[in-house]
C-alpha cells in the first residue's frame, strides 16, 4: 500500500477477484447470487447455520451490507430464542450484575454532573435495554436447584472522580471491562445465547471506542458456512478501505491504512480456519457511501465496520467455543472502529442497543416447568 492511503491508487484497469487493487469508481451493480436460506428444521436449542456464499460465488452488496436480515441467525428462518439451560444461569447472572452496575454508574454520573446528561442518556438507555433482555433469559433454579447460578448482587456504581471529562473517562473504562467480560461469556455459553452476549459486548465496545488488537485465540476448522459469511464481509471491507484512503490525510489516513491491513490479516485468518475452499472476493462492490471528501471517506469506513458486525454476531452462534470467542471479539473491534470514525467527523453514534442482532433474538421461549 502506498502513501496515498490504504490500498493502491485507483487504476484504469481491473484486477482479478481477491486482489486488493480496487476497480474504478464506476462499477456494474452486482446481482445477488446468494440463495435464500431454507426453513430451519433444527431443534430450537441448536442454531441454524448461517448462510454464507458458496465457495467461488460472487458476493452481493445486499449480502454484505444488508445488516442482520442478510444472515440466518438462530432466530431467523424459523428458530426461536430459548430460555437459558442450567449451565448458562451463572453466566447470565454475571452479565446481569455487570449491566446493573453500569446502569447505576451512569445514573450516579448523571446525578454528579447534570451537564453530562445529553452525552450519557443514550448510553444509559442502551444499558437499561441490555438489562431488560438479559433478565428475560435468566431462569434461575427452584426447589432443590435454587442455588444454581448464585444470587445476583445489588447494583454498585463505580467510583467517580470529580470533573465531567474524568467521569466520562471512568465510564469508558467500565465499558471496556464489560465488553471484555461479554467476550468471555460468548465463548463460555451455548451458541444461541453467545450471539446475544456478542451483540451486547459490541455495543459496549462502541461506547468505549477502544480498538484492541484481535484476540490471539485460534478457532477450529468448523462452522464453515458462518465463517464464509464473515469472510465475505471482510472481502468487502478490504475493497472499501482501498477506495477511501486517497481522500484522507494525516492521522485519519494512517488509521485507514491500519484498518485496511487489519482487515487483510483477518481475511487471511478466516481463510486459514476454513476446512473448505474460501469464498472468493467479488470483482467489485457497490459501496453504501460515495466517497467525495474526507468526511464521506470516514462515513464509508464507519459503514464498512457496521457491515461486519451482523456477520460476526451471526458467527457467534457457532458450535465451537473458541470460534464464538473470536466472533464476539471481532464484533467488538468493528463496532469500536465504527464509533471512532463517526466521532472523527462529528457523526452521532449508532442508536442500536443490540448491534447485529434481530429483534426475534431478544425474547426467550421458556421451557415448560421453568
Amino acid at each position: 500500500m502506498d502513501a496515498s492511503g490504504p490500498g493502491p491508487p485507483r487504476a484504469a484497469t481491473t484486477t482479478s477477484p481477491g486482489e486488493e487493487t480496487p476497480l474504478p469508481a464506476v462499477v456494474p451493480r452486482l446481482r445477488p447470487l446468494v440463495r435464500p436460506p431454507a426453513p430451519c428444521s433444527t431443534p430450537s436449542s441448536t442454531p441454524c447455520p448461517a448462510p454464507g456464499s458458496t465457495p467461488g460465488a460472487a458476493v452481493s452488496r445486499r449480502a454484505v451490507f444488508g445488516g442482520a436480515a442478510a444472515l440466518a441467525l438462530p432466530w431467523l428462518a424459523g428458530c426461536s430464542a430459548e430460555a437459558s439451560p442450567r449451565r448458562d444461569v451463572a453466566t447470565l447472572a454475571g452479565a446481569i450484575a455487570s449491566e446493573q452496575d453500569l446502569v447505576a454508574s451512569y445514573e450516579a454520573a448523571r446525578a454528579a454532573d447534570a451537564s453530562l446528561a445529553r452525552r450519557i442518556d443514550p448510553v444509559l438507555a442502551h444499558h437499561r435495554e441490555h438489562l431488560a433482555v438479559l433478565r428475560r433469559h435468566y431462569v434461575p433454579g427452584s426447589g432443590k436447584r435454587a442455588h444454581e447460578g448464585g444470587a445476583i448482587p445489588s447494583p454498585k456504581a463505580i467510583p467517580l472522580p470529580p470533573g465531567g471529562e474524568r467521569i466520562i473517562a471512568a465510564l469508558r473504562k467500565a465499558e471496556e471491562r464489560a465488553a471484555l467480560a461479554r467476550r468471555e461469556d460468548a465463548g463460555r455459553c451455548r451458541p444461541g445465547l453467545a450471539q446475544l452476549m456478542a451483540s451486547i459486548g459490541a455495543c459496549e465496545s462502541g461506547h468505549a471506542a477502544a480498538v484492541r488488537p484481535p484476540a490471539p485465540r485460534d478457532a477450529p476448522r468448523s462452522d464453515a458456512r458462518a465463517l464464509q459469511t464473515a469472510l465475505a464481509a471482510e472481502h468487502a471491507a478490504v475493497y472499501g478501505y482501498g477506495m477511501l484512503g486517497a481522500r484522507l490525510r494525516g492521522g485519519l489516513q494512517q488509521a485507514a491504512k491500519d484498518a485496511w491491513n487489519a482487515h487483510r490479516a483477518q481475511r487471511d485468518r478466516l481463510s486459514a480456519i476454513l476446512s473448505v475452499p474460501p469464498v472468493a472476493a467479488a470483482p467489485a462492490y457497490r459501496l453504501p457511501v460515495r466517497v467525495a471528501s474526507a468526511r464521506s471517506a470516514a462515513q464509508l469506513a464507519a459503514a464498512l465496520e457496521d457491515g461486519l458486525v451482523p456477520a460476526y454476531v451471526g458467527l457467534a452462534g457457532a458450535s465451537s467455543p473458541d470460534l464464538r470467542y473470536l466472533a464476539a471479539d471481532s464484533a467488538q473491534v468493528a463496532t469500536a472502529r465504527s464509533a471512532r470514525w463517526r466521532s472523527a467527523v462529528g457523526d452521532p453514534a449508532p442508536r442500536a442497543a443490540f448491534p447485529g442482532l434481530p429483534s426475534e433474538a431478544l425474547s426467550p421461549r421458556p421451557k415448560p416447568g421453568e
